[in-house]
């Protein structure tokens, strides 16, 4: 018995497709909850049988937020079968043993939610737009997000075939050699004498040792074989059949110009989190900034990035081109789904800090001292004085300008003026 496992076109169009697991979903547009979305997806996706849990995780978020959700269509297993929701104008084509039919999203005020329990073939799921998507030739998702207008899950499926029964070969009128090892890796007996030789030279019978066999077979260039011993040489002492191969000296390496990583300095990705005693990524101490830095932006945790350069903030933010040319360092900040891949870009500019966003779908705020009161700022650069704080999803970052060296300069003052 064997399992063909199970395959998930993309069909074209405007949303996204997403699998985690053997969960795949469809969103038709993307919203502020879609991030929500995904997230509660992932999380239940690692069960055995996530239908259940992510139908009541889905619950929570759709119907417990003011937010208006997209259309979406989700496939999951169950224990007893596939459950399928639907919501919005989001249709699903079930193809199984019994035929095929057709549910709708749309007929429904809140969702549409069925478990098929007969055996599934094929489901298409996808924007009500009249006729099923059609996936594209050859797509096969196997994990993660993509754009899509919908998607053909071909469910896996169980197949028995007959045993394959051995083939007797007829008898030939040759006898074959018995199956060997492959050549050089078997070591075949070198003779050790000159009567040894004249043995070997003499008629003898088909081989039908593995040593002779893979004489016969392959004849290896510049090594001591069997067929050697046909030859009228002296006696020669034993030796192996595959001599191991002296190393070679390493080749001089010419002058080269040095290579575009060697060029660009080195940025690494920077946490945000509280770094670990022993490795992981340092963080800066504010009273250790360097004398270009104009502050550090301070987490709650007390790591200190200076403010002597540029940053991209996010999940992902080494997918940006700032990154990428080595003109910005990336802040990733992990395991949060409502921030975005790049969420936000601070820039430092004739000793001035500027923050703008990067059209994230949770927005980006700022707050100055002692308030609470939250400005979400667009993407125009917006001045961020010292003192004042940055928030994104739910980590705080405050600008804490060169206070120590400040300090210091108006106490030394003070004493001379005494």
């Amino acid at each position: 018995m064997r399992r063909k496992p199970s395959t998930v076109g993309v069909a074209p169009g405007d949303g996204l497709v997403a699998r985690f697991g053997a969960v795949v979903a469809y969103l038709g547009a993307e919203t502020t909850s879609t991030d929500r979305i995904l997230g509660t997806i992932e999380a239940v996706a690692e069960g055995e049988h996530p239908g259940a849990a992510l139908a009541q995780r889905l619950a929570a978020v759709i119907f417990g937020s003011t937010v208006q959700p997209p259309p979406f269509g989700v496939v999951a297993p169950t224990a007893d079968g596939v459950l399928i929701l639907l919501r919005g104008p989001v249709i699903a084509e079930i193809q199984g043993a019994e035929g095929t039919r057709r549910l709708d999203g749309g007929r429904a005020f809140t969702w549409v939610d069925e478990i098929v329990r007969e055996p599934v073939r094929r489901i298409t799921i996808g924007a009500d737009t009249g006729e099923p998507p059609t996936a594209l030739p050859r797509t096969d998702l196997r994990a993660g997000v993509v754009p899509g207008g919908g998607f053909v899950l071909h469910a896996a499926v169980r197949r028995t075939g007959k045993a394959a029964e051995p083939r007797t070969s007829e008898p030939s009128a040759q006898a074959e050699p018995e199956a060997t090892a492959a050549a050089g890796f078997a070591a075949m007996p070198e003779p050790t004498g000159a009567s040894d030789a004249v043995a070997q030279a003499s008629p003898a019978p088909r081989p039908t040792g593995a040593s002779d066999a893979v004489a016969q077979a392959t004849p290896i260039p510049r090594q001591t074989s069997a067929a050697d011993a046909l030859a009228p040489a002296t006696p020669r002492p034993t030796e192996s059949v595959r001599p191991f191969a002296k190393p070679r000296p390493p080749r001089p390496v010419p002058d080269r110009p040095p290579a575009w990583s060697q060029v660009q300095p080195a940025r690494e990705p920077v946490a945000l989190r509280k770094a670990p005693e022993n490795g992981g990524t340092r963080a800066v101490s504010p009273a250790a900034l360097s004398g270009d830095a104009v502050g550090a932006l301070v987490t709650e945790e007390g790591a200190a990035y200076p403010l002597d350069r540029a940053y991209v903030i996010g999940r992902g933010p080494q997918v940006d081109e700032a990154v990428r040319t080595a003109a910005a360092t990336p802040i990733v900040i992990q395991r949060d789904r409502h921030v975005s891949r790049v969420h936000a870009y601070v820039s430092v500019d004739g000793g001035k800090v500027y923050i703008r966003d990067a059209a994230a779908t949770s927005g980006t705020f700022i707050a100055g001292p002692g308030t609470d009161q939250w400005t979400r700022i667009s993407t125009s650069p917006t001045e961020l004085p010292p003192g004042w704080r940055v928030r994104i999803s739910e980590r705080v970052l405050t600008y804490r300008g060169d206070e120590q060296r400040t300090g210091t300069a108006d106490i030394a003052g003070a004493r001379r003026r005494s």
